[in-house]
């Protein structure tokens, strides 16, 4: 039976938020902690759904997040929807995203287990779990998820996820895993790459 209250969302089974304080500093840090869409991440977001979709063949395809963990809620600071799937009619760019649907409470989704995990995340079916179960199912329509986390290399502390959210049960597999670690990746160096606001401004 399913352990969480769909009125409220809350689920016994969510782990703490060890790192909360860590990970808000290094946002604060990079820049990140506003609530704010990336265009880089929703760029990410766009090539790593078209080629997931293009990859298991689901023409439907995938909402892509690049997901943020924040103060007890989840931003999707990058964020891509086909047509059809949360973004409504079209989304011919990610600013037609509304904004009140980058955010997600932390006890929503499957993203809060898979920064737990500390490693990728498929579901196939998310039905299979029913001890996961949350609004995720009825927000976004959920029925397969595959996620992996966002660690930051230097610190070690895990920031946020990369996922895809489908409508329809796929079976994911090593090649799909591989390709979101590789955006994840490409996510992570690009965070690496942003100004850390510790450092003291250069002398000129």
């Amino acid at each position: 039976m399913p352990t969480f209250d769909l009125a409220t969302g809350l689920h016994d089974r969510v782990p703490a938020d060890e790192e909360r304080i860590l990970r808000l500093e290094l946002l604060q840090r990079k820049d990140l902690l506003a609530d704010r869409p990336v265009p880089w991440f929703d760029s990410l977001a766009h090539d790593a759904a078209q080629e997931a979709a293009d990859l298991v063949k689901k023409p439907d395809g995938f909402l892509a997040m690049v997901n943020l963990m924040k103060d007890g809620y989840q931003y999707f600071a990058g964020m891509w929807a086909p047509a059809g799937i949360s973004g409504g009619e079209s989304q011919a760019t990610s600013a037609d995203t509304p904004p009140e649907e980058r955010f997600m409470e932390r006890t929503s989704g499957w993203c809060v287990h898979t920064m737990d995990r500390r490693k990728a995340l498929p579901l196939n079916n998310v039905f299979d779990y029913p001890r996961w179960l949350n609004k995720a199912i009825h927000q976004l329509g959920a029925r397969t998820y595959l996620g992996t986390p966002l660690i930051h290399q230097p610190t070690g502390i895990a920031l946020g996820t990369l996922c895809f959210v489908g409508r329809e049960t796929t079976s994911w597999g090593r090649q799909e895993v591989a390709l979101i670690k590789h955006y994840a990746a490409q996510a992570l160096e690009h965070i690496d790459e942003l100004p850390d606001n510790t450092q003291p401004p250069s002398e000129h």
